[in-house]
């Protein structure tokens, strides 16, 4: 007798010849694509880290540096100076405010202060610069000056 199929649906046969292998294809292909991305995206990244440093700086005597450059500082008994000579924050604001009207042009402001002198201290006299600046009609630039050792600070020495 011969053995009728029987029609819809049936179990699928069970064999015993089944692959234990993992097909690893479709994962080296996954890890070929990652490593193309972030061959193409690291150098854009680290573009956006660069910072430009002068090459070369150099050192003037005082006798040399120009009048009409302006620098402020910090003192380390919690004054400030405008020139060397001792100043309150709203009189460096007026006085900076007059002067940069006055040169009419972008200006550079020195920002210094004593080795020891408090984080919050020196923020208080560059806002007052920043301060100065926005009263003025002039664009200011705020620059800060070098870390010095604490012999070497002269900034707040009272001017001859």
């Amino acid at each position: 007798m011969s053995k009728k199929k029987k029609k819809g649906f049936s179990a699928p046969e069970i064999t015993s010849n089944a692959v234990g292998d993992i097909n690893v294809t479709p994962l080296i292909d996954i890890v070929l694509v990652l490593l193309i991305i972030y061959m193409v995206v690291t150098p854009v990244m680290l573009n956006q880290f660069l910072v430009n440093l002068p090459e070369k700086t150099e050192t003037m005597d005082e006798d040399d540096i120009p009048d009409e450059q302006l620098l402020v500082a910090a003192c380390l008994d919690g004054s400030y100076t405008l020139k060397s000579t001792k100043t309150e924050l709203p009189e460096i604001v007026s006085t900076l405010t007059k002067k940069i009207n006055r040169k009419r042009k972008k200006t550079v402001i020195f920002v210094d202060a004593h080795p020891k002198v408090s984080y919050p201290q020196v923020v208080k006299l560059m806002d007052a610069v920043r301060e100065a600046g926005k009263q003025s009609r002039y664009d200011v630039e705020i620059g800060v000056a070098t870390l010095k050792e604490e012999k070497e600070f002269l900034a707040c020495s009272t001017k001859k």
